[in-house]
């Protein structure tokens, strides 16, 4: 898969193209649906299937100021998970107010006529787009048989009853039902960042713990520890990770701290994979600092137990 972040290499292209339209926060079974309906169509048509983002993230240019947007996964993440659907371009365009400001039709002139020449878009059932938010997928697809390129739009994808959406996924990371997410992301809710130093207070409990620098737009789950596996150099490792302010010792900062089993190797500066798979517990204040290392005790002990009862591969 191609990224192309210039304009400039854009107006190089002479391809066919299928866009995907979207914010694609998640890459949820709802996107996934959208992306193999443009793989496959494309595949069908002899186009290119393609994905369109914007960097920053259009919320975070029109939104409030002391509002702060967070995401179910970083732009590298989507970059992933977009390149295993089978997307083959991915164009990352910057996002200003000159572009918040486009009507609906001028944004379809200026960027799918003009820029890429698209054959096909392909969009949501409640994509918007233009100022606004103004344009729907019902007049995308007006403005499509006009300009000479088809317009495909996904119908929602209900499961328990319930459409899958971002807003439906944050609410289970609010309540830490990571299983929960699961199922409406098609994966384990993941966190992504290098090691970086900590106070070694895990270390001096018998637990040396590894502290991930997380994008400050990185949506978290509730404050707890949560079972996860843990993804180093290509493999994975059994793992315990504690989201949180660590009010036993009366810090503010949220921190992700993970706990790898059975593992020495030096990881500072190295970049982890850490799948949410289980919530154990919310975070809480200990009296001291045994109470806090029996606890912790105690979640291995937990965890141990998920691992086996879901038949995870212990290494």
């Amino acid at each position: 898969m191609q990224i192309i972040d210039s304009i400039t290499e854009i107006k190089k292209l002479r391809l066919p193209l299928a866009l995907a339209l979207g914010n694609f926060d998640g890459v949820h079974l709802g996107h996934q649906a959208l992306l193999d309906k443009c793989v496959a169509k494309s595949r069908e048509k002899g186009w290119i299937p393609s994905a369109l983002l914007w960097d920053p993230h259009p919320a975070q240019v029109v939104q409030r100021k002391k509002q702060q947007f967070k995401f179910l996964n970083t732009l590298e993440q989507r970059y992933q998970l977009l390149k295993s659907s089978g997307i083959n371009y991915v164009f990352c365009l910057p996002f200003d107010l000159r572009v918040a400001s486009l009507s609906p039709q001028d944004f379809v002139q200026e960027y799918l006529v003009n820029l890429m020449k698209i054959k096909a878009a392909f969009v949501g059932f409640n994509y918007s787009f233009g100022q606004k938010g103004s344009g729907g997928s019902e007049l995308l697809k007006e403005i499509g048989d006009q300009k000479g390129f088809e317009v495909c739009i996904i119908e929602p994808i209900y499961l328990e009853g319930q459409i899958v959406s971002s807003t439906l996924i944050r609410q289970k990371y609010e309540a830490g039902d990571m299983l929960g997410a699961a199922k409406y992301l098609g994966y384990y809710p993941t966190i992504e960042g290098p090691v970086v130093t900590g106070q070694s207070r895990g270390r001096e409990m018998g637990y040396p713990t590894a502290n991930i620098e997380v994008s400050p737009f990185q949506a978290l789950p509730s404050f707890g520890v949560y079972v996860t596996m843990t993804e180093y150099d290509g493999k994975q490792y059994p793992s315990i990770v504690n989201i949180g302010e660590r009010p036993t010792f009366n810090s503010k900062n949220v921190t992700v701290e993970v706990f790898i089993f059975n593992f020495n190797q030096k990881i500072y500066q190295q970049k982890l994979k850490i799948s949410l798979l289980e919530k154990i517990r919310s975070e809480e204040k200990f009296k001291s600092k045994e109470a806090l290392q029996a606890q912790i005790d105690l979640d291995i002990k937990a965890a141990f137990e998920i691992f086996k009862k879901d038949n995870f591969n212990l290494c």
